[in-house]
């Protein structure tokens, strides 16, 4: 079976790359799994903290901004938006058809307190953790 590349997008990159964190337990033999920033790809440090209490280590993950090429040639694509708060993103016709939305809040967004910011990625990494158990098993891959 050949490979197939499943990306995570999100604004700024930190959901996606939760997301490309938890990803990677799955045991999913011939997907690779990707994750960038639509707009930039800057790393928030809440994610990498947030991931670390599950021992998910995404300090050596490296910060990337899609190319739209890049996702024209990907099997699937998980875009990762805030519907109310987040700029919406447009992807190329060919890109669309491959496109699965998870509408999961955007802690930069909602709250501008330290501590209020950082028990929203906490329940993101909980609600990203159960999502990608979903695809996991759409996948046949059991987490």
């Amino acid at each position: 079976m050949d490979n197939q590349t499943i990306y995570f997008i999100s604004s700024h990159h930190e959901r996606s790359l939760i997301a490309e964190g938890w990803a990677s337990r799955l045991k999913a033999e011939n997907i690779t799994f990707r994750s960038a920033g639509w707009f930039d790809a800057k790393t928030n440090p809440f994610s990498i903290e947030a991931m670390k209490e599950i021992s998910i280590d995404l300090s050596s993950f490296k910060p990337h901004q899609i190319d739209l090429e890049e996702l024209d040639q990907a099997d699937m694509i998980v875009l990762i938006q805030d519907f109310d708060r987040d700029d919406k993103i447009h992807l190329t016709p060919s890109s669309a058809k491959k496109i699965v939305t998870w509408n999961i809040i955007n802690p930069e967004k909602r709250s501008a307190d330290p501590t209020e910011k950082w028990l929203l990625f906490q329940e993101i990494c909980d609600d990203i953790a159960d999502r990608i158990k979903d695809l996991g098993q759409t996948l046949s891959s059991p987490v």
